[in-house]
């Protein structure tokens, strides 16, 4: 049997160029029902009202750079960027949740603990996650942090035992400038915050 919508070239099964071709695979799809899916279009405003919270993998998440600027993140690797914190070397890790709760819950009367918990059930020790929700410039604000043991043995100058807390600082919120659908900056609202907090 022939093969319409392939030539052998140069020893090669090659995808036969053309309408026939083209045809005959737009035939054999709708026979076989293998047809793709319209593409959708996705707004920028909608992407930034759909905020993805919590850990990816047992991490905090990056700050989603393309429709919402306004954030600040340890784990990015943009300029939206913030070093990791280390704790006191005797401090626990209940003891560092509490008092990252006193301090957020200290910055305005607003605030509020959205979620608590251990990284994993089965080890309890492996790690804690906060999320508040914060006022800021436009609506509510996201909070995360992620307090876990700092287990690298790295033997660097300068480097102090103590446990690492990683955090995120999202707003809730993007407005945009109308046509060019470019969103307004927050001055910088979520690295202050996150100073403060620190």
């Amino acid at each position: 049997p022939v093969d319409l919508g392939y030539c052998e070239c140069e020893g090669r099964r090659v995808p036969r160029q053309g309408r026939r071709a083209g045809l005959l695979s737009a035939a054999a799809a709708l026979l076989l029902g293998n047809v793709p899916a319209p593409a959708r279009a996705v707004s920028p405003y909608k992407l930034a009202s759909e905020l993805d919270l919590g850990l990816l993998k047992g991490r905090i998440r990056t700050c989603p750079g393309n429709v919402n600027p306004n954030c600040v993140s340890t784990s990015s690797l943009s300029d939206a960027y913030q070093s990791p914190w280390k704790t006191p070397e005797q401090t626990d890790m209940n003891e560092a949740c509490q008092l990252i709760k006193e301090v957020v819950l200290g910055l305005s009367p607003d605030a509020s603990l959205e979620a608590f918990s251990a990284v994993s059930e089965e080890d309890p020790e492996r790690g804690k996650y906060l999320q508040f929700q914060v006022p800021g410039r436009f609506g509510l604000d996201k909070v995360e942090f992620l307090v876990r043991p700092d287990d690298l043995s790295r033997n660097w100058e300068g480097d102090t035992p103590g446990l690492l807390v990683f955090y995120r600082s999202i707003a809730g919120s993007v407005k945009y400038i109308y046509p060019i659908q470019q969103p307004l900056s927050d001055f910088g609202e979520q690295k202050k915050r996150m100073q403060q907090v620190r």
